[in-house]
């Protein structure tokens, strides 16, 4: 009996809290499985004794095979049992082991079992571990990024769901960690502060790696006060606990990071070889050269740059990198150290070397505001000035969707400098408004969060002071009811005695006759409930069924609207070839094949549509070469003329198509009626590039001779231009016109649809 109490107990801890397991529990679940029969209580007693072996402190990969075998054995049993109950946890187990085993496919096979499981029978607490784990398939490098965020939120949804407190702080701060790498600063210190919350009401005492992130979080906001003082509690509660980990080597740094943002150098430098000290015990390159590269700062913060270059080359190469993050830690400090020294050449190797890290191989943890700053500011200083514009623009439009108000703000005064520099007052002086907007508001942020602390603060000490004047009054009243208590204690005494022998009676005989009442309540509603269900799973499949029927029909529909639009298109094409025929006017004919080529364009998306699976995407790389032959098989030039195109592999919404495919038919028509009159020979060019999650950039250029010397493109009203300018704009995109050695037109712009609010303004 006493076996089995404890096994029971063993099963409910496993199946909820998920703990690590000593060896001896392995050993006291192994006596309690020698004994038991194969009978429901040995299936619990497997799988829990498979879940000790997957999270045994050590684990090695015979114990993984031991929880295998134990897992199997389990399942089997449980089939020839009919013991449906405790399958999802044996998926779930077996999910574990194949997730350690790193074979992703069975691993993800078994989630997906354990979660159709555990969602039929609504154990919302094992819904969250299983999402939980599922995170760990994803690393912190590019695209995988936001698939971790959101695995994690599902599991921090289900968790709330089973109300357990504990992983809900945990997840909260998990997710503020993430959402910071992601340069999100104020949602990061919002999940902060429900992390510290639940924390706190759980009595929770370990909380230096959450006072730590608050004031790392809190720095980057710009509130350098709230983050010192969050810091320096991580770094007490950290020292008190006697923590000589990495952890606390982290905690070091960022303190170190809070002083120099606050021009406290001497501070900074005495934090950060702190958190060295620590980076160099455990050996580890990728800590070392963080804190050799603030160092680093703080040598060109003295005007040192020569110490600062023999210093990081030094470590750098004494610890070499071993991830992209740990290059580019090195890479972005030498692009900055160089310019400074005036050696250009050197630090334009380390710029390109930096651009395809963060293009190619992703930064991880690592910010990319400072890396822009770093770029754009070379930029500047080596007259780079349409590379500058690029990155200011990316920059921005990154500062704008991650809310990060601080990076936002430096990234308009380098947009100051560079119109400074190119002696374009007028937008300088915008830039360096704008710059002081956001500056205060990070001010006015600041104080009212600090306002606001204080308001608590001063509510929570009057209501210390109304508390204790209650609690004199409740002990003087406490006192007084004691001894009415007493004298009424003996008088009750008796007379409960009477009452209690009566009601007991009157209960008995109640108490049979409200069974036997019940009973029959009890089958009628369940006669009713079983017929209201049937109907219910009647009405169920006819709604499914006619649900499909409409999509059927809806997607037909789509097609023949999509085919009936693009023989529409094709009418008036053909139309405006009849009129042309009986036009004399060179600038009248012009005008009409201009005007069939842009119908052309649109019709073309039309006929992607119709002809593919598609229904609202389309394939920009052979939508754009179509457009271009047969522009150039219109205007029947010189053969001389060549084209060269590099688009990526991208599918944009059609209502980006349309508008991006007539800019392109526009600026392409302008090249080949005016680029190249007096030559046989030229080259036209088109590049269509990803530059973000969801950001592109279109580059149309050619070798011709330029606009007009008296021609102002951006002021052009002719129809072309106009055009140009209308549909850039529709589409929420910064364009740019410039020649150098013929016409470039430049536009960034973002996949939104026609009705969304613009990312980037005209």
């Amino acid at each position: 009996m006493k076996q089995y109490i404890l096994l029971i107990i063993w099963t409910l801890l496993a199946l909820t809290a998920k703990a690590q397991w000593s060896a001896v529990q392995i050993d006291s679940l192994q006596r309690v499985l020698s004994d038991r029969k194969p009978d429901t209580g040995r299936v619990n007693a497997l799988l829990q004794l498979s879940q000790c072996y997957i999270l045994k402190p050590g684990e090695e990969a015979h114990d993984l095979d031991t929880a295998l075998q134990m897992s199997q054995q389990a399942s089997r049993l449980a089939q020839s049992l009919h013991y449906p109950a405790c399958q999802g946890e044996a998926d779930y187990t077996l999910f574990l082991i194949w997730l350690e085993k790193g074979d992703i496919a069975k691993a993800n096979w078994y989630a997906q079992q354990a979660t159709d499981f555990f969602t039929r029978y609504k154990k919302w607490d094992q819904l969250g571990y299983v999402f939980m784990n599922q995170a760990r398939f994803f690393t912190l490098e590019g695209d995988e990024l936001p698939k971790k965020i959101l695995l994690y939120e599902k599991a921090l949804s289900y968790f709330i769901e089973a109300d357990d407190k504990v992983k809900m702080a945990d997840l909260y701060k998990e997710l503020s960690d993430l959402h910071q790498i992601q340069e999100n600063y104020a949602l990061a210190l919002s999940e902060l502060q429900s992390a510290l919350r639940l924390f706190r009401a759980i009595g929770h005492t370990d909380l230096a790696t959450v006072y730590d992130l608050l004031g790392f979080v809190s720095a980057k906001l710009g509130d350098y006060k709230e983050g010192l003082a969050y810091g320096l509690m991580a770094v007490r509660a950290a020292e008190a606990s006697k923590d000589s980990s990495l952890t606390l080597c982290t905690i070091y740094n960022r303190v170190g990071l809070t002083y120099y943002g606050l021009s406290q150098f001497k501070q900074a430098k005495i934090y950060y070889q702190k958190s060295l000290a620590i980076a160099l015990k455990y050996n580890n390159n990728a800590y070392i050269l963080h804190l050799v590269g603030n160092l680093s700062d703080l040598l060109l913060q003295q005007r040192k740059p020569r110490e600062a270059l023999n210093f990081l080359r030094q470590k750098s190469q004494q610890y070499p990198p071993t991830t992209a993050e740990s290059a580019l830690l090195v890479d972005f400090r030498l692009v900055t150290i160089y310019a400074g020294l005036n050696q250009f050449k050197q630090a334009q190797a380390y710029c390109d070397q930096t651009l395809e890290l963060l293009a190619n191989k992703g930064i991880g943890s690592l910010g990319r505001a400072r890396i822009y700053q770093a770029v754009i500011n070379f930029f500047i200083q080596s007259r780079q000035f349409q590379q500058a514009r690029r990155y200011l623009a990316i920059n921005e439009l990154r500062c704008q969707q991650n809310g990060s108000i601080m990076a936002l703000a430096k990234n308009h005064l380098q947009w100051f400098k560079l119109d400074s520099t190119q002696a374009n007052y007028i937008p300088a002086i915008r830039h360096y408004e704008r710059y002081k907007v956001l500056q205060d508001s990070l001010l006015n942020t600041t104080k009212s969060r600090q306002i606001a602390q204080l308001e608590i603060e001063f509510e929570s000490e009057k209501k210390d002071q109304n508390l204790k004047l209650s609690q004199q009054s409740i002990q003087a009243l406490t006192k007084q009811s004691l001894l009415q208590q007493t004298q009424l204690q003996q008088e009750q005494t008796i007379r409960n005695g009477i009452i209690a022998g009566t009601i007991m009676l009157i209960l008995l005989l109640g108490l049979s006759y409200n069974r036997y009442h019940l009973k029959q309540q009890s089958n009628k509603l369940l006669e009713a409930k079983q017929l209201e269900i049937n109907q219910k799973n009647e009405s169920l499949q006819k709604a499914v069924h006619d649900q499909e029927h409409l999509l059927r029909e809806r997607e037909w529909m789509l097609r023949e609207i999509h085919h009936r639009v693009k023989n529409n298109l094709q009418i008036i094409t053909s139309l405006l070839h009849s009129q042309s025929t009986y036009l004399k006017d060179q600038a009248a004919l012009a005008a009409i094949r201009e005007s069939q080529n842009r119908v052309h364009a649109m019709a073309l998306i039309h006929q992607k549509l119709y002809q593919t699976n598609r229904l609202s995407s389309i394939p920009m790389a052979e939508y754009i070469n179509e457009i271009v032959d047969y522009l150039m098989s219109t205007f029947d030039l010189n053969a001389g003329i060549k084209k060269q195109i590099d688009v990526s592999p991208v599918d944009l919404d059609v209502t980006v198509a349309v508008p991006l495919g007539l800019i392109i038919n526009e600026a392409i028509t302008n090249s080949l009626k005016y680029a190249f009159p007096l030559r046989q020979t030229g080259m036209i060019y088109i590049e269509l590039k990803r530059l973000d999650y969801q950001s592109y950039w279109l580059l149309i250029s050619d070798d011709g001779i330029g606009f007009p010397t008296d021609l102002n493109p951006n002021r052009s009203r002719t129809l072309g231009m106009s055009l140009i300018r209308g549909l850039s704009k529709q589409l929420g995109g910064k364009l740019e016109i410039s020649q150098i050695n013929g016409v470039q037109i430049s536009l960034i712009f973002s996949e939104v649809k026609v009705g969304q609010p613009a990312l980037i303004s005209a």
